[in-house]
């Protein structure tokens, strides 16, 4: 399929949203339809980043309990996310608990990440880090091409993977090939130790104090000015460039002078999504923005 599916998973604080989010932005920049699918319903996390927009009518809960789920149905549940044609949310509303709906199937949930690839190009999916009590979560970890783990830099991210990796050592997990980011990297902090306290990690992602203001003022699909955010910016690049099927970063690849000598293609690095490198390149949604399905009566 064309639809990549990416989870993104950590400890409660560890970016999972905001990184989310900033790597929509870049690859709806190429105009791929993006939908972030946000499992957490202990704070229905749509509410938190367009405050002002009404999502009456557009539960996920709603959607896991209907009696068939179809490309429509997701569709009509997935919220416009601010101006940006080719971005939606799809979350619990406000005022959704775990009693709101009645429970569901795996099967249901797997149903669900099965049609919503077909929805559009690339789903991102915001899992709980109480996975083990949300069955989608649970499901979007066993399901998805790739899963970025987002670490942080003390000792409360430590303690939460000692408890909950055990939990992933069935093999239909596959968490040996999970992506480790470093995330929230504060200055100080020696990022090198818990790298190799962690396994490693491929990306790392700086705190950026610019950030944590667009959080909070839920202005996260404004873009990052501030130099301290150059680094950050530089590797949500880097991850978009290998979703995409790049070489290199967007930015980088648009400096580059059409009268420039061919080079030798450079040997891959290791890391990245190596399981999303296998696939076939997506291919371009047409320009016309996630919600042109829905305006066009299109169910293939």
């Amino acid at each position: 399929m064309n639809t990549q599916m990416l989870a993104l998973w950590g400890s409660p604080g560890s970016g999972k949203t905001v990184t989310a989010v900033k790597l929509a932005h870049e690859l709806a920049a190429h105009k791929k339809n993006v939908v972030i699918l946000m499992c957490d319903s202990l704070t229905p996390t749509p509410q938190t980043l367009i405050p002002n927009t009404s999502t009456e009518g557009k539960s996920l809960g709603d959607l896991l309990t209907l009696p068939t789920i179809s490309q429509e149905a997701i569709l009509h549940r997935c919220i416009p996310f601010g101006k940006n044609p080719y971005i939606s949310l799809l979350g619990y509303m406000r005022g959704d608990n775990a009693f709101t709906y009645a429970a569901y199937s795996k099967d249901r949930a797997v149903d669900l990440l099965t049609l919503i690839r077909h929805v559009a190009d690339y789903v991102l999916i915001d899992v709980s880090s109480a996975f083990s009590s949300d069955v989608l979560s649970t499901v979007a970890l066993e399901n998805a091409d790739a899963v970025l783990r987002l670490c942080t830099c003390d000792l409360k991210s430590m303690s939460y993977f000692s408890s909950n990796l055990p939990l992933l050592a069935d093999g239909r997990f596959a968490s040996a090939k999970h992506i480790n980011v470093l995330s929230v990297v504060k200055p100080g902090q020696d990022s090198g130790e818990y790298s190799n306290t962690y396994g490693g990690a491929v990306y790392t992602l700086p705190y950026v104090p610019e950030l944590e203001e667009q959080f909070y003022s839920a202005t996260l699909s404004d873009e990052l000015c501030t130099k301290a955010a150059k680094k950050y910016n530089q590797t949500i690049q880097k991850m978009a460039a290998v979703l995409l099927a790049e070489e290199v970063p967007p930015l980088a690849a648009s400096k580059e002078k059409k009268t420039k000598p061919i080079r030798e293609p450079k040997q891959k690095k290791e890391g990245g999504f190596p399981a999303l490198r296998k696939k076939e390149k997506p291919q371009a949604s047409g320009g016309g923005g996630i919600f042109e399905k829905l305006k066009k009566g299109d169910k293939s």
